[in-house]
């Protein structure tokens, strides 16, 4: 089945690493056109220069979503190359708090703020931007990339589930706002991703709880102890991007003003 991207102009912001590396890859080969976006110049062009290898067209935008000048100044970059933006991938997010381990009442009040900024109004900063385009254009695609912990939060990182639930609220009232422009809006919750962050921390607790040195026990066991599901594995980066691949095609079209669940069950 074709997807019919070929020709279709992508921002992936967060797109120098994990899931929106692997997003930004996938894109590529169903022929679009890509800007990649990091905060690190090397990161960015590294991925870039691998998509470029493979025929496909690659442009690198730099900048920290969570100021406006510097939001503003991706978008210019992203517009410059490509004339414009049919799907825009919101996957950069903000730090969590306390490293990813505070606790309701150890997450300090600007730790939800600075939450907030960088999973929502990051986003909200490129939607206003790109908008207008593609409703002159009559299509468009904005994907915001959530998380599982926005409908189940933990003892953990509050602020960051609290942000990414209101990412998808929003994701649903920009739907409507949108509706029948020929531009959809729908967001996207992974449950666990095997990114290299998460395999880090895998590793730390197994030494820790004796879950052994061989890789699939110790994902076996870290997924049931810490987030069972039905597949019994964690997610790959690269079925975040299949589920996206969907929702930003014209075979998506139907879908709007949704999240959909990508998280083993």
């Amino acid at each position: 089945m074709t997807l019919e991207l070929s020709g279709k102009r992508a921002l992936v912001t967060g797109s120098s690493s994990g899931i929106g590396e692997a997003i930004a890859k996938r894109l590529a080969r169903e022929g679009a056109r890509l800007v990649v976006h990091g905060r690190n110049v090397e990161r960015a062009e590294r991925v870039a220069v691998a998509i470029r290898s493979t025929g496909a067209e690659a442009h690198v935008s730099i900048g920290d979503l969570m100021h406006d000048d510097q939001a503003a100044a991706v978008a210019d970059v992203a517009e410059a190359a490509l004339g414009g933006i049919d799907i825009l991938i919101n996957n950069a997010g903000g730090e969590s708090s306390g490293g990813g381990q505070a606790t309701w009442l150890e997450a300090t009040p600007a730790e939800w703020v600075a939450a907030y900024q960088g999973n929502v109004v990051s986003a909200v900063r490129l939607i206003r931007r790109f908008v207008p385009g593609m409703q002159a254009a009559g299509w468009g695609r904005i994907i915001q990339i959530s998380s599982l912990v926005a409908h189940r939060p933990n003892l953990v990182i509050p602020d960051y589930a609290a942000a990414k639930s209101a990412l998808n609220n929003m994701t649903v009232g920009l739907s409507k706002t949108l509706a029948g422009t020929g531009i959809t809006v729908n967001s996207i919750s992974p449950g666990v991703i095997m990114t290299a962050g998460v395999e880090g921390w895998f590793r730390k607790l197994a030494e820790q709880f004796g879950w052994g040195t061989e890789w699939p026990e110790i994902e076996r066991r870290a997924i049931a102890e810490l987030a069972p599901n039905h597949c019994g594995r964690a997610g790959r980066p690269e079925d975040v991007a299949h589920a996206v691949m969907y929702l930003a095609s014209p075979r998506g079209g139907f879908v709007t003003g949704t999240d959909m669940m990508v998280s083993g069950g």
